[in-house]
């Protein structure tokens, strides 16, 4: 199956307030559920220096769980570059907008089966300089590196 681009799904994106990537990823999640997809490898915009290797470490990581997330070493979360399931991806964002609860860690399902990927033990040996977390927003951050 093959998709080209999604647009924020308007009919809670429009009854929102927030700009939050929640929206974004809500509306990615109804789409792909309405072409039966599964699974979803989920990338931020803002990183554009994401490895190859990286995601197909992921994507080998997930195969016996319903959701993939890297973690760093205090615990938070990297929501933004992981593997979810749709349809409990879709019924908990769509919950979430509607309750205004645009944390996007707030996501992950407590009864899914979950594999926390450790960013410094583990991808750490893929990027060493673990550029595929990298922000790049503007002309400084780029000056940065």
């Amino acid at each position: 199956k093959v998709m080209g681009f999604v647009i924020d799904d308007d009919d809670l994106a429009l009854k929102q307030e927030s700009r939050s990537p929640l929206i974004g990823l809500y509306s990615a999640f109804k789409e792909l559920k309405n072409l039966e997809y599964e699974k979803v490898l989920v990338l931020p915009c803002d990183t554009p220096l994401v490895k190859f290797e990286v995601i197909d470490f992921i994507i080998k990581q997930c195969k016996k769980f319903d959701c993939c997330i890297p973690k760093w070493n205090n615990n938070l979360l990297e929501p933004l570059l992981a593997i979810y399931p749709i349809e409990n991806a879709y019924q908990t964002s769509r919950r979430n907008i509607i309750e205004t609860q645009y944390k996007l860690t707030k996501i992950i399902g407590i009864n899914w089966k979950t594999n926390y990927i450790s960013i410094e033990q583990d991808i750490k040996k893929i990027d060493p300089n673990l550029l595929s977390f990298k922000n790049i927003n503007n002309r400084e951050d780029i000056k940065k590196m």
